[in-house]
């Protein structure tokens, strides 16, 4: 094979392998369970651990994976995706965990601190589906 053929193939197979590679992005949720150690998981939700600070942790999270929203709190970081909420809080011990849960049990759990900045229930959830109440009001 001439040297031309042999240069049009690794672009072509270059070309093929950054197209996977868009393509194939992952998530949110499979990003932190890879990087990140798995203390305990049950069912969809999980929580891990962090050696880096609140702030590096979720910055390093938020430079993988764009959030839809964040909130900065004293008791942690919370990040809404779509269908994820991951919460990342402080170690008294030093380092973070993290709780990454789906949208519904991560509005469950975080409830007191982000009900006031996301509303309540996720997309569909308790307030999200329902209307106005009283009579006629909403309806």
């Amino acid at each position: 094979m001439n040297r031309n053929r042999w240069i049009a193939l690794l672009l072509v197979v270059a070309g093929i392998g950054g197209i996977l590679a868009l393509t194939q992005r992952g998530s949110v949720r499979s990003y932190v369970i890879g990087e990140y150690d798995v203390v305990s998981q049950d069912g969809d939700s999980y929580v891990l651990r962090s050696q880096e600070s609140v702030t590096a942790t979720a910055a390093d999270i938020k430079g993988a994976w764009k959030p839809a929203e964040e909130l900065v709190d004293s008791g942690g970081t919370f990040l809404r995706y779509s269908d994820d909420i991951v919460a990342v809080t402080p170690r008294a011990e030093g380092g973070s965990t993290i709780y990454l849960d789906d949208e519904d049990r991560g509005y469950n759990r975080w409830f007191p601190y982000v009900v006031g900045f996301w509303g309540f229930g996720g997309s569909g959830g308790p307030i999200g589906g329902t209307r106005g109440g009283g009579p006629g009001a909403g309806k």
